[in-house]
């Protein structure tokens, strides 16, 4: 047994050794600090958005429009590439992750859903929904789109947000 022992302490502390130089460079950061997390249980890092342009899309289960555009906003999410854009989703309720994971599915949302607002950005004042927030590389809430979006109003507002930059 106390061989066992001496042998596991040894490789946790070689293990540690090894990782330092990881720690030192900033690559497992997010071993501690998790950062945002989404849905499901994943986890952004506290910068993946950062230098990003990003489109929050705020809805609730009980809005309407908000069910309207969700085609949309999916067909946004995997052409999103393109446009240099992230598309994220945040609930206007903020319910806790086991309620979203089943609103996440039966709306057929595709794009990732903030559990939480990031600490890092400004949460805008919401006045009706669905409200879709465009916040610029450098964090800042460039304009806010009320109502359900098409596919082309979301493209021509990134657009417009990205020459007023």
């Amino acid at each position: 047994m106390t061989k066992a022992l001496t042998l596991l302490i040894f490789i946790s502390s070689s293990f540690l050794i090894a990782c330092k130089p990881l720690f030192d460079t900033g690559l497992m950061d997010g071993w501690f600090n998790q950062g945002t997390e989404l849905v499901a249980g994943d986890y952004a890092p506290q910068d993946h958005w950062s230098g990003e342009w990003r489109m929050v899309n705020i809805w609730a289960e009980w809005c309407k429009p908000c069910w309207q555009e969700i085609p949309q906003l999916n067909q946004f999410f995997t052409l999103q590439g393109s446009e240099g854009v992230k598309l994220i989703g945040f609930n206007f309720d903020e319910l806790d992750q086991t309620e979203l994971v089943i609103l996440k599915e039966k709306m057929s949302i595709q794009f990732p859903i903030l559990t939480i607002w990031p600490k890092d950005w400004v949460k805008p004042e919401i006045k009706g929904l669905p409200a879709t927030v465009i916040i610029s590389p450098n964090d800042e809430i460039k304009t806010i789109l009320w109502g359900p979006q098409s596919l082309s109003s979301l493209h021509k507002a990134i657009e417009v947000a990205k020459k007023e930059e």
